[in-house]
């Protein structure tokens, strides 16, 4: 019996060795190829990250598209999984595979596919892969796979997009964490030249990622921590294992939640910048860019988690940033798909345009606006049923308050939330990992926190 392959929020992932095997990612590139079997001899990209046989994987996928007739590039090196979405829309072409498992541990791995113009797969398309997934797939006979240079173009792109001048003039200490991934020295390189000054951390491959899990939040960000404070920098920067999530520390090797970092780049675009246009979140997402829509009049839409639901609108109406609260960020003029190290490039222009630190700069928006407390906890290893009879209860009897507070709304998007007077706490499953999660947000840290353990309480209930 074969194994089941499952798209959840970004694509299909596994452990190597268990069920990311070379013959199921064979069947998952024929699940692909014949979902374009409508437009027989489709363009499609392959791409791959650091992992462990990652450009293997790739190698096996590019030789199945292939012999179903498809055009297949592969790239000639590691890169981040947006270089893959720009080359997908600069090419214009009918889809792109990535092989990686993101910021999961280095036993994953995954596959991403992308569609023109450069996003996440909608998913009745990744419905209809796994639809198209066949029990068994015959190993494709030997290929030859042009290769394919799509770094340097996106390099060379997100450098253009920033004010690189004015960063390199500020005269800045900055410690960049690639934790190992695809984001290697990119970011030093592009920055180099002047004034501010950037060393790496972790900028070399490993296929495990120096024992941590390549996820750019403050558990996982202890090397830079200790990088910054050594250094006696003003900021640091963190990128996924596949370069589409950014993580933030400020001088005294703190992480800076992703959520007040959309303030200050909501503040950046808006006012500095002069730039237009709606602004999209997801349902996890702070309340901060709601307030900062109504002050400045901005519309404002919420989205299931996943940033193929951003993507989704993004391309069909005029946005100007779209953001999710795993650290992903899209802004007008780029992509409608997240991108880590343009963020970071992004990030580090509005602090030298506030002239503030990050510090300065998150004080200076929550003046503005209000403070916001937001936080999130994982109850890990929660099988599926589980996760399911708890959002059902949740959903079918919500309780009438959370830790004191008063419930004044329910939203199931995704998940279940319960809106309070001034914050909300939220419990979804995870759509690729056996986790249940739970997120809190509030005027103040502690009372946060409380919520986080009310909503966890509540939970539990049910198991």
């Amino acid at each position: 019996m074969s194994d089941p392959i499952h798209f959840g929020t970004d694509g299909w992932r596994a452990k190597i060795a268990d069920t990311f095997t070379f013959p199921n990612v064979r069947r998952a590139a024929f699940g692909l190829g014949r979902s374009l079997r409508p437009q027989k001899g489709a363009k499609v990209l392959v791409g791959f990250d650091g992992r462990f046989n990652s450009d293997l994987f790739a190698r096996e996928a590019a030789r199945t598209l292939a012999r179903l007739g498809h055009r297949v590039l592969l790239s000639d090196r590691i890169l981040p999984t947006p270089a893959l979405s720009l080359a997908v829309r600069d090419q214009r072409a009918d889809a792109g595979v990535m092989i990686t498992a993101s910021h999961n541990s280095g036993a994953y791995n995954g596959f991403k596919v992308k569609v023109w113009p450069g996003v996440s797969a909608p998913e009745a398309f990744t419905r209809a892969v796994e639809k198209n997934i066949p029990a068994h797939v015959p190993e494709p006979p030997p290929a030859e796979l042009p290769a394919a240079d799509w770094l340097s173009p996106y390099l060379k792109k997100i450098g253009a997009l920033v004010d690189l001048r004015a960063i390199r003039k500020a005269g800045l200490k900055v410690v960049f964490d690639s934790m190992h991934g695809v984001g290697e020295r990119h970011f030093e390189s592009l920055v180099a030249g002047g004034k501010t000054k950037v060393t790496t951390v972790a900028g070399e491959r490993d296929v495990f990622f120096g024992g941590r899990q390549p996820e750019p939040i403050g558990p996982q960000l202890a090397p830079l921590t200790k990088a910054i404070r050594r250094a006696r920098a003003d900021l640091g920067f963190a990128t996924d294992g596949d370069g589409d999530r950014v993580g933030v520390m400020d001088g005294k090797g703190r992480y800076v939640h992703v959520h007040r970092l959309h303030g200050i780049l909501l503040y950046h675009l808006w006012v500095n910048r002069g730039m237009r246009g709606a602004v999209v979140k997801t349902v996890s997402g702070t309340r901060m860019l709601s307030r900062m829509a109504r002050a400045w009049d901005i519309p404002l839409y919420e989205t299931p988690i996943g940033f193929k639901y951003i993507g989704e609108i993004m391309l069909r109406e005029d946005v100007l940033l779209g953001v999710e609260e795993s650290g992903g960020i899209a802004v007008k003029g780029h992509l409608a798909e997240r991108d880590g190290l343009f963020s970071a490039l992004l990030i580090l222009e509005a602090l030298v345009a506030m002239k503030k630190s990050v510090g300065e700069a998150v004080d200076f928006v929550q003046k503005c606006f209000g403070p916001y407390f937001s936080d999130r906890l994982d109850l890990e290893n929660v099988p599926a049923a589980d996760q399911a009879r708890i959002l059902a209860r949740l959903k079918k009897a919500p309780p009438l308050s959370v830790a004191g507070e008063k419930i004044t709304g329910v939203q199931a998007l995704d998940g279940v939330r319960f809106d309070l007077k001034d914050g909300w706490v939220m419990a979804r499953a995870s759509g690729t990992e056996p986790l249940l999660r739970l997120y809190a947000e509030s005027p103040s840290a502690a009372k946060t926190g409380a919520l986080l353990g009310a909503i966890r309480r509540e939970a539990l209930k049910s198991l």
